[in-house]
């Protein structure tokens, strides 16, 4: 087994590893927030996921929460918060007096609130941070959240923000990302399969994606440009979720538009129009060029045999092709097709 192969392996295993612990470790805590509810009957209460401080602001964490239990009401100025850490398993019981307490929305921040909606609750006892448990569900987090904050702290005015799903349509950042996925989707689709007159050939697109650099290149850039868009909209009070999602987004189209703009870059920087190498027929419908120092793409044609059976094996055959700075051998088929076509109108 190669080295490469081996790496890739023990990354698959540990990220098995976690997924499984992660389950493991999900199933255990929602039993004992099972048994802990089948004691409260009668009795008004939301489940709550729960975190300390120290534990929410840090990011070497496999699960968002440290703790599981329920937020349980005892009258109108008092609750309970009642259930277990993840790590100890020890239990908790603490008695809060909403009258000398404060509780602050803190919403859907970054990618340490594991895609749930959470909220601080200060305490003469210390300060608590906690989310509604929607199980694997995350989408209904802000709902069951701002349903507690009704429920529990009346006096606290929910903003539109707090009680309705985030508006893409609303904030200009989340518009601006949007219209820039739209405007590189419709570019690299409209560039590649209608107007443009080049073609990077099949043999010159895998010899591109087999490079290594190319891979390391793309992983460094996806990784730039996927932080820069999440801070950016991050900063402009796009939620964590949807930040998340559309910087995913952008970095995808970029991907795939990277070679349109490519072509098109190289295009515009070229200091002379295509000219014709010279190619030797090796087969039906297969030539190789015949200065292999230049690095020229060997071609295939499997869908005009016809055309290409009337030349010999060993003939001599010249293509055209664009070649700019960026070293892109770009098949012209302005001039490419207009003897296949003279040949197939004469038939």
């Amino acid at each position: 087994m190669s080295m490469p192969t081996l790496l890739l392996a023990l990354v698959q295993l540990a990220f098995l590893v976690a997924v499984l612990v992660m389950f493991y470790r999900h199933r255990s805590l929602k039993r004992r927030q099972d048994a802990l509810v089948q004691q409260l009957k009668g009795v008004q209460y939301w489940r709550i996921n729960v975190a300390r401080p120290g534990f929410f602001r840090s990011w070497l964490r496999l699960l968002p929460f440290e703790g599981k239990g329920v937020l349980i009401a005892e009258g109108d100025d008092a609750v309970r918060m009642k259930g277990f850490w993840n790590q100890e398993g020890r239990p908790f019981d603490v008695p809060i007096d909403l009258r000398h307490s404060r509780a602050e929305w803190l919403g859907n921040r970054n990618m340490r609130a594991g895609n749930l909606y959470w909220a601080q609750l200060e305490t003469p006892r210390g300060t608590i941070v906690f989310s509604a448990d929607t199980g694997m569900n995350a989408l209904q987090s802000r709902e069951a959240l701002s349903d507690i904050f009704r429920a529990v702290f009346p006096e606290h005015e929910l903003t539109e923000a707090q009680t309705r799903d985030f508006a893409l349509e609303k904030n200009p950042r989340s518009v601006l990302a949007m219209a820039l996925f739209f405007g590189l989707l419709f570019f690299a689709l409209i560039d590649t399969f209608a107007i443009s007159r080049f073609e990077l050939t099949d043999a010159q697109i895998g010899r591109i994606l087999r490079h290594p650099l190319t891979w390391a290149g793309t992983l460094v850039a996806a990784a730039a440009a996927y932080l820069l868009a999440y801070r950016h909209l991050l900063g402009g009070e796009v939620p964590a979720r949807e930040s998340h999602v559309l910087a995913l987004m952008l970095v995808a189209v970029m991907a795939g538009s990277a070679l349109p703009l490519a072509k098109r870059l190289d295009q515009v920087l070229a200091q002379a129009p295509s000219r014709n190498y010279d190619y030797r027929v090796t087969g039906t419908a297969r030539l190789e060029p015949v200065d292999a120092t230049l690095g020229l793409p060997a071609m295939r044609f499997p869908r005009a045999k016809e055309y290409w059976e009337q030349f010999p094996a060993g003939s001599v055959y010249q293509i055209p092709y664009l070649r700019g700075p960026m070293g892109l051998w770009q098949l012209d088929h302005a001039a490419f097709d207009a003897p296949l076509r003279a040949f197939y109108e004469k038939r």
